[in-house]
């Protein structure tokens, strides 16, 4: 099967799956830059600097979710398994899942388009410059973060191959000392691409009201421009040799099957909650363990709003407001995502959990638990902080406040399994 014929089946196999036309790309991106739209053209009233910030601050947490969904093109789909059995090369396996996230980052780039056109009355060179960090970051999220995504799992899925070899050689008595490299990886590097992008658009931040950045920001986003399409280019190079054996090892850490199981015992802090939780402490640790392996997105994006609300915090900026809501308003988005991840398999397994000595009550007590623990540490802790140290500390509460509500609400609902 040819790259052409399998991008074709994709659409395809997309379109029969989607429910109603609002499920498009295009729709979505229409509803989402609308949003953003009205939301800058509110923070216009302001002032040019508010009503950039609140773009620039909305744009990124647009752009932060699609860096999220980059594994989810690319190797985390439900058939990922299957393809990676069909006799198809790598090549076109990795063609079809590159559409795919050019796709979303295309969506989300006219999505930030859409969203900065009540600044066109105001100033169009300041607009346009608006929208070329948005076309940087589109790029980011097309190529850059799709290669290095692609790399990380190719690191883990080579791991994996190695794994087994150690085992034949073990079994055989022939003594393998080196290990398999960090699943960790998985959500660590696309994490650390991830914060990059995100902190280099933060810097040029003054030069989209018409001041001096502390970079060029020619420089800042040629830079992005040219790592992308270098990345994506060394991508398509090198990855397709690998592409089936990322299908098949990446995916099969979902099932548990064909994967070595990097399974770390709980830190310091998830030990001391599980001490808190009495029969519940058991499912807690399972938690635990198996989210840090399956969604370590998890926590390189909880570093990065843990990061966002510090340095807000510690600057003290003029106008809070657009980045106090857009990190927490994002890690909310994602809780309610997180909440769901728990009650479902990898984590939750419905049929084995009926069949051992824990209650429904514990089980859910757990979840609740691991939930309001990853909150309080990542997003809570450091928005008490940001919000204290501004001179109206009450709009940084209140959005601490209905972002825990919802963490909490999103807890309470992961309680049955399913």
């Amino acid at each position: 099967m040819t790259s052409r014929q399998l991008i074709a089946w994709s659409r395809l196999a997309e379109r029969r799956a989607r429910r109603g036309v609002w499920a498009s790309p295009l729709a979505a991106a229409a509803l989402g830059g609308a949003a953003i739209a009205a939301w800058v053209a509110w923070r216009q009233d302001a002032g040019f600097a508010s009503a950039s910030h609140a773009w620039l601050a909305a744009a990124l947490l647009a752009f932060a979710l699609a860096f999220l969904r980059v594994p989810f093109h690319l190797y985390w789909r439900p058939d990922a398994a299957l393809l990676a059995q069909l006799p198809i090369e790598g090549g076109p396996l990795l063609d079809a899942a590159l559409v795919r996230c050019t796709r979303a980052a295309g969506a989300t780039t006219l999505a930030a388009l859409l969203g900065a056109l009540p600044l066109l009355g105001a100033s169009p060179e300041l607009a346009g410059r608006h929208a070329l960090a948005a076309l940087a970051l589109g790029a980011g999220a097309a190529w850059l973060l799709p290669a290095v995504a692609t790399g990380a799992a190719a690191i883990v899925a080579v791991g994996q191959s190695s794994t087994r070899l150690q085992q034949l050689r073990a079994s055989a008595g022939v003594s393998a000392e080196a290990g398999p490299p960090s699943t960790a990886a998985l959500g660590a590097l696309p994490g650390l691409a991830a914060t990059a992008l995100i902190i280099g658009v933060l810097l040029i931040a003054p030069w989209l009201v018409g001041r001096a950045p502390p970079l060029p920001a020619a420089a800042v986003l040629g830079a992005i421009a040219a790592a992308s399409v270098a990345a994506i280019a060394a991508t398509r190079a090198a990855a397709p040799r690998v592409m089936g054996a990322i299908l098949r090892d990446v995916s099969a850490l979902d099932r548990q099957h064909l994967a070595h199981l990097e399974i770390r015992p709980p830190t310091a802090s998830e030990r001391a909650i599980a001490r808190l939780l009495g029969d519940a402490a058991l499912p807690y640790g399972k938690d635990a363990r198996l989210v840090r392996r399956r969604f370590p997105m998890a926590f390189a994006l909880g570093a990065l709003a843990f990061l966002v609300l510090a340095i807000v915090g510690l600057a003290r900026p003029a106008d809070p407001a657009p980045w106090l809501a857009a990190a927490i308003g994002g890690a909310a988005i994602y809780a309610l995502a997180l909440a769901g991840r728990l009650r479902r398999p990898p984590i939750e397994l419905p049929r084995l959990s009926a069949t051992l000595p824990i209650s429904p009550a514990a089980a859910a007590r757990a979840r609740l638990a691991w939930l309001l623990g990853w909150w309080t540490i990542y997003v809570a802790l450091p928005g008490l902080f940001a919000a204290l140290r501004q001179d109206d500390p009450a709009p940084g509460l209140l959005l601490v406040a209905a972002g825990t509500s919802v963490a909490l609400i999103a807890g309470r609902g992961a309680r049955q399994v399913r």
